[in-house]
């Protein structure tokens, strides 16, 4: 589907964006039920907006029947095997309530060559100074990330201000896909709503292999087990593909 210039500028910039990807009436319902879903995972309870940031992972399980649609959707996993092979693994979903801003960060960092990328679906209209995602482009690859690393710190702290800030404005129905070695932060005060989905490219190495696992034992013994047995109650083949190195490696049905 992807063509080899979109290959290249994810490659290149560290990120995609695919205006309208999703119809008006699907989004619609990933939209209705995602506030009542966001309370259900909360026992019930509203959450509380001083806060500034809720996340629930994994997002899915509270709602199969609706966010199934989006891990088997057609188009988003044809994008996904496009940009890091055939062998990818579905890792986790998450549902995200923001009220304020996000300072600049990059999430965890994969070996050298390997790339673990988040597909975002917002559910609200978000504009750079609503909270629309930003990005540094291109901070995915070492040199830069590395140099921001050791020297980025104070200019960091300017916000939107940074030097080749670009902000990925959007609207329901489209979808944001971007490398997280990539430096992102979001910046206004705006409530957004949003849908990331984990996936990482198949592994090659020892080493890739130890990075996928180890963040699926880390972030499940924090917030309960990445799989639950709602994905596999009703997975089509495509994404048991998807699903079945951590089923192999790390996933334990009793302990869920």
């Amino acid at each position: 589907m992807l063509s080899d210039e979109q290959k290249g500028l994810f490659e290149t910039l560290g990120f995609l964006v695919f205006r309208q990807l999703i119809p008006p009436d699907e989004m619609k319902t990933y939209i209705g039920a995602f506030n009542a879903d966001m309370t259900r995972a909360n026992a019930g309870v509203a959450w509380d907006k001083a806060a500034r940031r809720h996340q629930v992972l994994p997002f899915y399980r509270h709602d199969p029947a609706i966010y199934h649609r989006l891990l088997d959707h057609e188009t988003i996993t044809t994008i996904v095997e496009d940009l890091i092979g055939p062998d990818f693994v579905f890792t986790v979903s998450e549902g995200i309530y923001h009220y304020t801003g996000t300072p600049w960060h990059h999430d965890d960092v994969s070996p050298d060559g390997h790339t673990h990328l988040k597909v975002v679906v917002f559910l609200d209209s978000v504009r750079s100074n609503t909270g629309c995602l930003s990005v540094l482009p291109g901070s995915h690859l070492s040199q830069y990330r590395e140099r921001m690393e050791r020297h980025g710190r104070s200019i960091l702290t300017t916000g939107p201000d940074v030097p080749g800030t670009f902000p990925l404005e959007s609207d329901p129905g489209d979808v944001v896909v971007f490398n997280v070695k990539t430096y992102h932060g979001a910046f206004g005060d705006g409530v957004r709503r949003g849908i990331y989905v984990n996936y990482m490219q198949g592994p090659r190495t020892q080493a890739e292999e130890d990075y996928i696992t180890n963040i699926y034992r880390r972030d499940s013994a924090h917030w309960g087990s990445y799989y639950t047995p709602e994905l596999f109650a009703d997975a089509p083949p495509r994404r048991l593909k998807m699903l079945r190195f951590l089923k192999e490696q790390c996933y334990d049905p009793v302990s869920v």
